[in-house]
């Protein structure tokens, strides 16, 4: 049964402390979910993480003034929140030793490991038993010659003999595989059934290596075949074939029996994530990967692939491809100058205006809308430092190449395209769309839409290309020479992003994430920003099913995916 407990934090002790103590940005890596990094603030030894990124964590979250009500796996507590950079935040230290849980600093760095430590771990007979507090994620395989089950429980470490209660048979063995990994591996006589990837996460395990065969099935052949054994991982090794200004190039020789295929996202715009399917491998012992690029490398089998993560230092580009069983990952380094905000030109341009209204429901239209929020946006840019150039700051018409005859014409470091969707009704959604096939114009995108998506209060439909709406993309974009966005804030159609829309909170908030985009693109040394929010959707995972509204070059009703 879940249980609250009540959790008041000495708050006037740290409080007094705060303004003698240096803050500064923490990296949090959260039990099995330690492959996507959290951002938070190191105040002393103590490390405060905002209250909106902790359902990253699986918990759920309720806010009355400064109170913070937080139910984690299997009880809840009760705390006080502090402002830190400008976030409502919590202790996480504090909250874990509460929740059950552990933390601890990695020597000699800003990066915190929370992790669970077992509480029992029992192996007799092809009957395993695990329990702990927090979750863990359990991954399971079988090697031969000779036959062994293998179980990896990642997020949780091995206490001493008063924490952990150890009792397994003499053929298995029990080890802190890895900082964040337990292994227990059985030996057995005979090849046991063992789905690859057990379960989903969770506090306890129970599994039986050896299930009983059913009567029916004894003296019969079984209607679907056991799972296939499946043999040792493969060790691959990722290394730095060109690390330029401009770019940085990894290769990584998969090996000629590689026959998959590889899949890429961008989790956001910092993190990459590359599945290779039907392919397992590992880092070979002692692997590091020496890149100025890439804070952090994590690699996991599951089930019959591997997923490789790469944390970068900054949001970066990326082109990923496979040939001749060789991988390579490009990360394209974008050119911020000093990588400051100040001193940038950027254009802000107030989509439609004068005799094109735009879209528009009742007496709402997209034209004033987009101006309202262009407004905000320079300003916000403005007082940053920027030099802004708006194309339009009265309701006047300007036509689409115009715009980018302006950006271009001042040597623009941005472009930024305000306006406002609509569908018939049907969709609600903010998208951020780049002009097609261009990564830094995306990165842009990528930055801008994951800060959009933490205050829109709007569903995040993610970063688009323009060639999904038009053939040869949006000619805002298209006839610019530096990177570019067209955001779509939501639709003005859908009556619930209709009324967040003219809130002046709205308008306000998401100006305001534009420009945290644009620095965080910049990797800008003044800002402080918060790793980016998942986004619910991306590019490859959107079905087709309305038509949006969307300037092109004959200015009609482009197809769309939402």
């Amino acid at each position: 049964m879940k249980r609250i407990l009540p959790l008041l934090v000495p708050w006037m002790v740290l409080a007094g402390a705060a303004n003698a103590v240096q803050i500064r940005t923490a990296d949090v890596l959260y039990t099995y979910r330690d492959a996507i990094p959290q951002r938070g603030s190191r105040v002393g030894d103590e490390c405060f993480v905002p209250i909106e990124q902790l359902a990253q964590f699986g918990w759920t979250t309720d806010v009355t003034g400064d109170k913070v009500s937080i139910q984690g796996e299997s009880q809840g507590i009760t705390t006080q929140s502090r402002v830190i950079n400008g976030q409502p935040s919590v202790a996480i230290r504090h909250t874990i030793e509460l929740l059950g849980g552990r933390s601890q600093w990695r020597t000699g760095t800003d990066t915190l490991d929370i992790y669970d430590v077992l509480r029992q771990v029992s192996v007799h007979a092809g009957k395993v038993l695990v329990s702990g507090k927090l979750s863990f994620k359990p991954y399971a395989f079988l090697l031969t010659n000779p036959n062994r089950a293998v179980i990896d429980l990642v997020g949780v470490r091995l206490g001493n003999s008063s924490e952990t209660r150890l009792s397994v048979d003499s053929s298995v063995r029990v080890s802190q595989y890895k900082n964040n990994t337990v292994r227990i591996v059985t030996e057995t006589g005979a090849v046991p059934l063992i789905p690859r990837d057990v379960i989903s996460a969770t506090s306890e395990l129970s599994l039986d290596l050896n299930p009983p065969i059913p009567e029916g099935e004894r003296t019969i052949q079984r209607s679907v075949p056991p799972p296939v054994p499946v043999g040792a991982p493969l060790t691959f090794n990722l290394k730095v074939d060109i690390e330029g200004k401009e770019s940085t190039l990894l290769l990584a020789d998969l090996g000629p029996t590689f026959n998959g295929s590889a899949q890429y996202a961008k989790l956001d715009p910092s993190t990459v994530q590359v599945i290779l399917k039907n392919y397992r491998a590992e880092w070979p012992e002692g692997f590091k990967l020496n890149s100025e690029a890439i804070s952090r490398t994590d690699v996991s089998i599951q089930g019959s692939d591997t997923r490789l993560i790469l944390s970068l230092r900054r949001p970066m580009g990326a082109e990923v491809g496979i040939q001749g069983g060789q991988l390579s990952i490009q990360l394209l380094k974008p050119d911020v100058g000093d990588g400051k905000l100040a001193g940038k030109v950027v254009v802000v341009d107030a989509g439609h205006g004068g005799q094109d209204s735009g879209a528009h429901e009742g007496d709402i239209r997209e034209k004033d809308l987009t101006l309202s929020i262009a407004k905000l946006v320079s300003a916000d840019l403005a007082r940053g430092g920027a030099m802004v150039i708006m194309t339009r700051k009265t309701d006047v018409f300007i036509p689409l190449l115009t715009r980018s005859e302006i950006a271009n014409r001042n040597q623009a470091d941005f472009f930024i395209s305000c306006h406002i969707n609509a569908n018939q009704g049907n969709t609600s959604g903010g998208i951020t769309f780049h002009h097609k096939g261009n990564a830094i114009s995306r990165l842009l995108a990528e930055c801008i839409q994951a800060q959009i998506a933490k205050v829109s209060a709007i569903k995040n439909l993610g970063v688009w290309s323009d060639g999904r709406i038009h053939p040869s993309g949006f000619s805002v974009l298209r006839n610019t020479k530096m990177p570019g966005v067209l955001i779509e804030f939501g639709f003005i159609d859908n009556s619930k992003d209709r009324r967040r829309m003219i809130t002046d909170d709205f308008q306000r908030n998401v100006a305001n994430a534009v420009v945290r985009g644009v620095r965080s693109y910049l990797g800008d040394p003044t800002f402080l920003g918060v790793k980016p929010k998942l986004a619910e959707s991306n590019e490859s995972s959107v079905a087709a099913d309305g038509q949006n509204k969307l300037e092109t070059d004959e200015g009609t009703h482009g197809k769309s995916e939402n």
